[in-house]
């Protein structure tokens, strides 16, 4: 039986922000780990369907030394993870009885599962998907019979490869593997799959020095990031000690890089990215953050808050109580109405957290030497 493996490393990464499979885990990017899965697993032809950022991805396939023919270009990936599944079927050796489909992100599966989805397909006696089931949730990758390739090539229908197999037959395997569910959509997701992997997470305070280092931080800018770090861990030990769990490493790790890029157009979003393509995305979710908070965002006690209400009470390297704040901000907007709306939505959410706190948790706002403290 020859079996083929085709990775879709086609996708926008939109909700991810950065490209998911050149993401690092543990010491390989996605896609590695993705093409690794296949050689373990004995597949007699790996498919990686590329499409955005086409160059970069392709590019590492050249640094994996994987063969030319095996990149397959969807033209219309725009328009779906579907379309890449039609694409990477098209390009499938004519001598394959069946095909592992694996999105790059889901890298954690792990070589057993494989094989025993391997082994329930050939007992059939009739073809059908075999899909791997983990706690009774169906998972990655599913082995198809390349006897459907025609009629998914040919498919139009509703939800794409979900809406095409529905009407076929199918067989599930349980697997001992948590990590056939587990995918990299969302920074959070990203963090589950590292956690689950034993991996880290988060910069040691070592690695954020070299970090910040390596971005030319300017010192002003540390020594505000270092009065938000004492501030932030203030916060998070009255919290731990009323029996809330704040990882005031990860705080740490936060308050230290949340202006690493200070200088830079959308400093949040481009320390998170940065952060986010360096491996770390517990880190990445909070300086994401840091700056402007949704308005839906529901009020936690957690790192993201702190770091959030510790940033703005902190100007420059002093504290600073919140109500100054709104009204230096009134005084220095006021000829600009939108700026001045902004500053303000901001000040607002930080004074909510800040009286949550003190609400819920009973928590003292850190008040610098001018101020009494």
């Amino acid at each position: 039986m020859k079996t083929a493996l085709v990775i879709l490393a086609a996708g926008l990464s939109s909700r991810m922000g950065v490209s998911k499979p050149l993401l690092p885990v543990g010491g390989k990017t996605a896609l590695e780990r993705a093409l690794h899965l296949g050689r373990a697993a004995n597949a007699d032809c790996t498919l990686v369907v590329t499409g955005h950022r086409r160059k970069a991805v392709e590019a590492e396939l050249g640094r994996l030394a994987l063969p030319r023919e095996s990149a397959v270009y969807n033209e219309r990936y725009q328009e779906g993870m579907f379309t890449s599944v039609q694409a990477g079927v098209s390009a499938l050796p004519p001598d394959t009885d069946a095909f592992f489909l694996l999105p790059v992100d889901c890298c954690a599966v792990s070589t057993e599962t494989l094989m025993m989805v391997q082994k329930a397909y050939e007992r059939l006696e009739s073809p059908a998907l075999v899909c791997p089931v983990y706690a009774g949730t169906r998972g990655h990758p599913p082995l198809i019979p390349t006897a459907f390739v025609r009629d998914i090539q040919n498919y139009t229908g509703p939800n794409g490869m979900q809406g095409y197999l529905s009407s076929y037959p199918s067989v599930t395997v349980d697997v001992p593997d948590r990590g056939a569910l587990l995918d990299m959509d969302t920074p959070q997701d990203y963090g589950s799959l590292l956690r689950y992997l034993s991996l880290p997470t988060y910069p040691t305070k070592g690695q954020c020095l070299a970090l910040l280092k390596e971005a030319g931080t300017p010192e002003r800018v540390l020594r505000h990031s270092r009065a938000v770090l004492t501030v932030a861990l203030d916060l998070a030990r009255q919290l731990n000690a009323r029996g809330v769990t704040i990882d005031e490493n990860l705080l740490s790790a936060a308050a230290l890089l949340h202006d690493m890029l200070r200088h830079e157009p959308s400093h949040a979003e481009a320390a998170a990215k940065h952060l986010l393509a360096r491996g770390y995305p517990d880190v990445a979710v909070p300086i994401a953050l840091h700056m402007d908070r949704p308005e839906d965002l529901p009020f936690s006690p957690d790192e993201a808050a702190l770091l959030y209400l510790a940033d703005k009470l902190v100007r420059e390297d002093k504290i600073v109580p919140l109500e100054e704040t709104l009204r230096h901000v009134t005084e220095r907007f006021r000829d600009n109405p939108e700026a001045l709306s902004g500053a303000r939505r901001r000040i607002g959410a930080a004074l909510e957290i800040a009286h949550r706190l003190r609400e819920d948790y009973g928590i003292v706002l850190p008040k610098g030497p001018e101020n009494g403290g």
